[in-house]
């Protein structure tokens, strides 16, 4: 455990950066991230990924990368391409967590940030380390510099098929999710974990907290579950 906290704060040193203000936000739309999808030029920055997010059918088996990248999204395009179960956050600590996100940034694919969210909001002084997935944004956010966490459960935002055509229905509000841990059993066993994190570790709903957030070298443990990093 003691090696775990040594390393969970390395990237500060090696990636100095100043922090960036901003709101999290949670979805779970079951949907193909963009990042790993061949079809999204000029949603994501090649130059800079090494790899490409790892993608699953719809039980949540994996394809290799280069067929993930192929593969066409189960939503709107009727194809075998959905999120993988794998990219629900897990905490590792009381005060730390891992887990994977949305920014709008066009060339933030494969990229981590650390989260830390403010004093006021139930989470006060603890971290997250995020890896990005995703390009995109929605009604649930205000500004550019808003995160999206993926977090089963938390909410399908404007895209409504995705988790109804994997698991046959979504789960709580559009935006939002679920209301409260209770609602967590109502999910599929494989999602109920990193639906009860949110409660159990982030203390809340975790939707429009404030936050800092700065960027930082990929922990081994997310790229390893997505299978890309940057260069």
């Amino acid at each position: 455990m003691l090696l775990l906290a040594l390393t969970s704060v390395l990237p500060f040193l090696v990636t100095p950066a100043h922090a960036i203000a901003g709101k999290s936000y949670t979805t779970w739309d079951c949907c193909k991230p963009a990042c790993g999808d061949s079809s999204s030029a000029g949603a994501y920055n090649k130059q800079t990924m090494i790899g490409a997010p790892r993608i699953c059918n719809i039980n949540n088996e994996p394809f290799s990368i280069a067929a993930g990248l192929t593969e066409k999204p189960g939503c709107g395009q009727n194809g075998n391409a959905f999120l993988c179960d794998t990219y629900s956050p897990v905490a590792v600590a009381e005060n730390l967590s891992y887990g994977f996100a949305i920014m709008r940034d066009k060339t933030a694919c494969c990229k981590c940030f650390e989260l830390q969210w403010r004093q006021g909001t139930p989470a006060a002084g603890k971290r997250m380390q995020v890896q990005v997935l995703n390009i995109g944004g929605s009604s649930t956010t205000s500004n550019a510099n808003d995160i999206i966490i993926y977090t089963p459960g938390g909410g399908v935002g404007p895209v409504y098929d995705g988790c109804r055509l994997q698991y046959g229905r979504s789960w709580g509000r559009t935006i939002g999710g679920v209301s409260g841990k209770d609602e967590c059993a109502n999910l599929p066993q494989n999602l109920q974990a990193g639906c009860y994190w949110r409660w159990n570790w982030a203390r809340g709903d975790v939707n429009g907290w404030d936050l800092d957030y700065r960027q930082i070298t990929c922990p081994r443990e997310l790229e390893n579950k997505s299978g890309c990093s940057v260069a």
